[in-house]
């Protein structure tokens, strides 16, 4: 017959314990655990000692309350763009590896938030510091945070970062290095399947990034380039591309930013054109992924892992 287990525990000790096994005030405790007021070595020694034997956890909340820290720094990432979602992931991975190392949490938001909801969560002191990320190039969340002095980074960038610690992945640089990679290949026509259009309007940095650098260098290769805003949702980029090939037969090649190349590559099969004898396609940001398949694609990819982990660590 099987037995199910009990579950046996001990109460953690308390700092009222701590101070009587040390033979000091619980007020001694609190200042030595907070670090708010300065206790004499032997004091502090015989403290330390009483902690370590009872094997004292202070409670995360109440620590945060005594030292003024939550220990837990919030992500924002405000965006219903999951079809980025394993590049979402490997960003949220970077920063938790880094926090965890540092011992502290990852507080991640993926819901809209407006300027004052992301500066509450510093000044109600839900969080030390923040995150930010899909970044507009007129982003009021920065200036908030600026106006608070609240301590912050972006993954990303804005019109003026003028003080501000960020990380980002030189899309101007990803989309010249992807046009010359084209032009060796003989291309002179290129379609760049940028963000979404409403990313675009709302002053997305890296989609205005994209679209600017491709439009000014694309006639220095010899490329006659034809800038399309485009969905990452399968269907959606199929129509889009769907339409190029049928009304733009001479585009033999094309710069996607995300996961345009899944409907991209659905309507060259049904084009019955092939990747790369027809046609060519390199992958910014999702590279890793593009670069799985058959035939795989070129790809300048986004390190994401690598970011999270920085920001985290600033």
């Amino acid at each position: 017959m099987r037995q199910s287990g009990q579950i046996t525990g001990s109460k953690p000790a308390t700092m009222a314990q701590i101070a009587e096994r040390a033979g000091v005030a619980v007020s001694t405790v609190s200042y030595v655990l907070s670090g708010k007021r300065v206790v004499s070595p032997l004091m502090r020694e015989r403290v330390l000692a009483a902690i370590e034997e009872l094997d004292y956890r202070p409670h995360g909340p109440a620590r945060a309350l005594a030292s003024g820290a939550s220990h837990t720094i919030a992500l924002f990432l405000p965006s219903p763009q999951w079809q980025h979602l394993p590049v979402q992931q490997t960003f949220v991975a970077g920063a938790t590896t880094a926090t965890s190392a540092s011992d502290y949490s990852l507080l991640l938001s993926t819901a809209a938030s407006d300027p004052e909801a992301v500066a509450r969560v510093v000044a109600t002191g839900r969080a030390d510091g923040v995150i930010l990320m899909e970044t507009l190039l007129h982003d009021a969340r920065v200036e908030r945070l600026q106006a608070g002095g609240h301590p912050f980074v972006l993954i990303g960038r804005t019109h003026d970062m003028t003080g501000i610690s960020y990380v980002d992945m030189d899309f101007g640089d990803a989309v010249e290095t992807s046009l010359a990679h084209l032009a060796r290949l003989g291309h002179t026509r290129v379609a760049l399947f940028n963000f979404p259009p409403d990313l675009i309007e709302a002053g997305y940095t890296s989609s205005l990034i994209a679209r600017d650098v491709f439009e000014r260098r694309a006639p220095d290769f010899g490329i006659d380039g034809i800038h399309i805003p485009c969905s990452h949702e399968p269907h959606e980029a199929f129509a889009v591309a769907a339409r190029l090939l049928r009304s733009e037969p001479e585009y033999t090649a094309a710069i996607t930013t995300g996961w345009q190349f899944t409907g991209l590559l659905s309507a060259l099969r049904a084009a019955n054109l092939h990747v790369p004898d027809d046609f060519s396609i390199v992958s910014v940001i999702a590279a890793q992924f593009a670069e799985m398949l058959s035939p795989a694609l070129t790809g300048v990819e986004w390190p994401a892992f690598e970011a999270g982990r920085l920001a985290a660590e600033m």
